[in-house]
């Protein structure tokens, strides 16, 4: 059985080992993670308060299962999170934010995956 590739984690003096497509070692990814999300606004005040959430309650009791599961993997998955097509900027304030049409539902693993691949590049790049 082949093993995947391996590199030093890329955290100055940190000499843990990791898959050659990972970046940093475990204890170091959390460290950023921490110190990026410290300087991130609340959901709150990002726009998803009270009414976002009751709107994604009833988004997702209408429309249950992870839209991309079902295209891309063939296979049956409950959604969890309303994902926005197009990302959004500056909560209600941005004209997509509460767009029906901008919406989609997507499980929790396919979210992710959509915002770190599709959202971080730049939508329709």
């Amino acid at each position: 059985m082949a093993h995947a590739p391996m590199k030093r984690c890329a955290s100055i003096g940190c000499r843990v080992k990791v898959p050659a497509r990972q970046r940093y070692c475990e204890e170091h990814a959390r460290e950023r993670h921490r110190q990026t999300d410290s300087k991130r606004p609340t959901a709150a005040r990002r726009g998803y308060d009270r009414r976002w959430r009751a709107y994604r309650l009833r988004y997702l009791a209408e429309r249950p299962l992870c839209l991309r599961c079902e295209e891309v993997h063939r296979r049956i998955t409950p959604a969890t999170v309303v994902d926005h097509i197009k990302p959004v900027e500056n909560g209600h304030a941005d004209p997509l934010f509460w767009e029906p049409s901008n919406h989609q539902p997507l499980c929790h693993d396919c979210h992710n995956w959509k915002t770190r691949v599709i959202d971080k590049r730049g939508y329709g790049t």
